[in-house]
């Protein structure tokens, strides 16, 4: 960990409090979607929209990464998870929900492998494979504690859930905006 430069350091923790609100919600996103439709069909059709959606995408924005450089694509990843949740709050029909499922397998093509990328490009190449595995055993962790959180504000209701994940993806969104590239 001393051997991380201050750039790598920094990224991380704004990796690890996007981590609190982007921790594998889906999950969520699926109990909203049967409370909505009541089916449970439907909910596993988006979450396969979702996937798709995903899979396409995810190496033209790694190679969007490649050319206009990691930060921007990040940025966009983080401002359109930031919509996204929001919408979850306000908007409550079957083609609501298909519009945000597929927008946010674009934020995670936008965001799981650029975060990985910009990790390797901010490590000293003598320790990249530790400073990912750094990476990953710090928002590893952070996703225990962000599931925790918001199935507590889940609890309360929904819509306290979404307003806390849209207040750490906003939180989020401004520290990024400090990251810097090489």
């Amino acid at each position: 960990m001393c051997s991380l430069n201050k750039k790598l350091k920094y990224f991380i923790l704004v990796s690890a409090v996007f981590a609190l609100a982007n921790f594998g919600l889906y999950f969520f996103f699926l109990l909203r979607a049967k409370e909505i439709t009541g089916s449970i069909i439907i909910p596993l059709i988006l979450y396969a929209l979702f996937g798709l959606v995903y899979a396409l995408c995810a190496i033209p924005f790694g190679k969007l990464s490649d050319k206009i450089g990691r930060k921007k694509v990040i940025v966009a990843g983080y401002a359109l998870f930031l919509a996204v949740t929001l919408s979850f709050i306000f908007f409550e029909s079957l083609i609501y929900l298909i519009i945000l499922f597929a927008l946010y397998g674009l934020v995670y093509a936008l965001t799981q492998s650029n975060q990985k990328a910009l990790v390797a490009d901010l490590a000293p190449e003598e320790i990249e494979g530790t400073s990912l595995g750094f990476y990953s055993f710090v928002i590893g962790i952070v996703n225990i504690f962000g599931g925790l959180i918001a199935g507590l504000f889940w609890d309360v209701g929904y819509k306290s859930m979404f307003v806390y994940l849209s207040a750490v993806a906003f939180v989020s969104l401004i520290l990024v905006m400090f990251v810097k590239e090489r």
